[in-house]
Order: C-alpha cells, then structure tokens, then sequence
C-alpha cells in the first residue's frame, strides 16, 4: 500500500497567519464601533473550541451581553480585513517548501482544508506561490463548502472524496487540535504540525506523532506508524 493523499488541515499548517487572523477580527471590531478588543490568550481560547462562525456569540456569551452587531456582518468583515493583510511575501512553515516538492514529484495528490474563506485562503495562496515553487493543491474545502466547521469531520470527509483515494491512503498534516480531531473522526491518519495556536496546548494532540519541521519522511512514519496501529 502506498501513500496518496495529503490533506493540510488549515491554513496554519502551511504558513502561521493567526497573528494576521486576530489582528483582523480587531480591526473589524474597530470598523463597527465595539469596543472589544481580543488579546492572544483570549482569541487562542476561542479558536481552541471549534471555528470562525462561533467565535463572536462565544464571546459576547461569555460577557454576557448581545452582540449589536450581526455575527455575521462582523465575520464578513474581518475575512475582507484577512485577506487585505495576506499580501506580499510569506514565509512557508519549516519543512513544507521541500515537502511539497516531494509530493509533486511523487504524485501524491494534495488537499487543503480550511476553516477560512476563499478570500484569505486565495490571498494565502498568492502570499505563498513562490516559496511553494508554484505547487498548487488538487483538492480545497473551505468553510462556505461545509454546513458545519473543524472538529467536525465534515470537511475532512469532503476532501478525502474529493482526491478520489481510499482513507487508508491519506494523512492529514494538523496544526491545532480540532483539526486533528476532525480528521480522526473522518478515518484518516494524522500527523500533528503544532502552529502558534496549538503552542499552549500540546497535550490536545493526545499520543498522535508530531514534528516541528515537516518533512518526507516524518509524513511517511506517521501514515506507516497509523498503519501499523489499525492492523493490530
């Protein structure tokens, strides 16, 4: 059996973008008059639970107050404020450049999976064209793809149906813990890549093997070690 699916479980798992991503919630608050203002424990905190479409009425719960403005226009906003600040260069997560090459030269078919829209998720792209070499993905799943977000697995279910292999072929490469979940939840094998997100929070991995640099041969021991572990 051969490895011929890779899913990266979230923007983060290619480039850390989350600093961008707080900074824009900021900025769309400021942009409808509130007064909020999410520091890094408090967005981390929030993101620890599930994805973007709760993360406003999680807050305004835990404040207990209504939110005056729809979560929904908030939500609209910070994305176009997202995408704005994904601009220019950005530096790939190490490891991903060689790996990515590995897998276009040994055809394994590569899937996104993001709980982002297509405007931040193209700038990201964009952002990250030539540090990638031009290696583009197969497969993308986005949050206007799926009626419910990471950890569900819903998304992860989509994209493995989409690069048309059998799960047992495919590992996830997961950056935060819900993504992680998700694709447990799916079948699939998964490969921990600990962003900025998930730095508090290791223990939320659980026994799944890890890496700080990705590489070929981290991905092909995790989807063997998952193998091997099914089998007995």
């Amino acid at each position: 059996m051969t490895l011929e699916g890779i899913i990266f479980g979230g923007m983060g798992s290619i480039a850390e973008c989350a600093e961008m991503d707080r900074e824009a919630w900021n900025a769309a608050f400021r942009a409808h008059g509130l007064d909020w203002d999410w520091s890094w424990s408090t967005y981390a905190g929030l993101m620890r639970a599930g994805g973007d479409r709760q993360l406003v009425s999680s807050y305004a719960a835990e404040r207990s107050e209504l939110c005056p403005v729809q979560p929904e226009i908030l939500d609209d906003t910070h994305q176009k404020h997202f995408a704005s600040m994904l601009t220019g260069s950005l530096p790939l997560r190490p490891g991903v450049a060689r790996t990515m090459g590995w897998l276009a030269r040994a055809g394994v078919s590569i899937g996104l999976v993001s709980r982002s829209g297509i405007g931040p998720v193209r700038a990201l792209l964009t952002a990250t064209a030539r540090a990638r070499a031009g290696i583009g993905f197969d497969v993308a799943v986005l949050r206007d793809d799926v009626s419910r977000l990471a950890p569900d697995p819903e998304a992860m279910t989509r994209a493995t149906q989409a690069l048309g292999v059998g799960r047992s072929r495919v590992l996830v490469v997961a950056d935060t813990p819900a993504s992680a979940q998700a694709a447990q939840d799916a079948g699939l094998a998964v490969l921990a890549f600990p962003g900025s997100l998930a730095a508090e929070m290791p223990e939320d991995f659980g026994t799944l093997p890890s890496a700080k640099v990705l590489s070929p041969e981290v991905l092909t021991a995790a989807w063997r070690g998952a193998l091997d572990t099914a089998a007995e």
